[in-house]
């Protein structure tokens, strides 16, 4: 875990309501895995608190972060607005990330800003086998499908984009042909819910990357808790920042 100025890269729309700013920060490219993610310090000084921010890409040779932030509030609009040149405080890399493991074939299902991490994950783990699932308000909202390392199926929710359905209608009619190895996926928390329910059902190894609001990033807060299940079948609770943001689907309770 390294706390850097990064240097600002690039600062440019990347789909509707969506920007991707791109750092040059070698000290925690270099330690990044797919999955994790970046505390970022608001260029101000009225935000004390940082915001999360997950990796949609990096390269440890080049030393650069990729990142895709929602503009939603005050703080993600001024990091939005940061230009080249410009320098941000982050505290990265964070979280427990995807890992593969030893599957050969991995599918990707990602929903709305969800689809950020899922693509780290799919330069890391993608094979000629794998399958990407994304799901997106509409086209205007579309993003991570040029040059991706898998096939890809998308849905939207208006049908400007494939057809007008919940990203697991594909994700179930694939599954009806082919069986993956493992799952993983990011998204909204119905969405999640849902795969987990499918893994569940066709019994596949998934992991889910939980989106929640964090404090501190680092564990100290405990301002981000999720329900999880011990292996004695008792239930305790765990950080997304520090024991996640990635866990496996059969202990997390996205209902509790």
């Amino acid at each position: 875990m390294q706390d850097v100025n990064a240097r600002v890269l690039a600062c440019e729309p990347l789909a509707e309501d969506l920007t991707r700013l791109i750092l040059h920060a070698p000290e925690i490219a270099a330690q990044a895995k797919p999955g994790q993610f970046v505390q970022m310090l608001v260029p101000d000084h009225a935000h004390v608190l940082r915001r999360p921010i997950s990796l949609m890409a990096f390269d440890a040779k080049a030393g650069t972060l990729t990142l895709a932030i929602q503009p939603k509030g005050r703080g993600t609009q001024m990091i939005c607005a940061l230009k080249a040149g410009d320098t941000v405080q982050i505290l990265g890399p964070l979280g427990t990330g995807f890992d593969a493991g030893n599957a050969q074939t991995v599918y990707f299902v990602g929903g709305g800003v969800g689809v950020a991490p899922v693509c780290c994950a799919m330069d890391a783990f993608a094979t000629p086998s794998s399958h990407a699932f994304f799901g997106f308000r509409s086209a205007r909202h579309a993003y991570g499908m040029t040059q991706a390392p898998c096939a890809v199926s998308a849905v939207s929710d208006d049908g400007t984009l494939g057809e007008k359905a919940l990203v697991t209608k594909p994700l179930l009619e694939d599954l009806a042909q082919k069986r993956p190895d493992l799952i993983m996926a990011c998204g909204p928390k119905p969405m999640l819910a849902a795969v987990q329910e499918i893994a569940a059902k066709e019994n596949i190894p998934c992991q889910l990357s939980l989106e929640e609001r964090m404090g501190c990033g680092i564990g100290a807060c405990l301002g981000c808790n999720v329900k999880v299940l011990e292996p004695e079948g008792a239930w305790h609770y765990a950080r997304v920042c520090k024991d996640g943001p990635v866990f496996d689907a059969r202990e997390v309770d996205l209902h509790g």
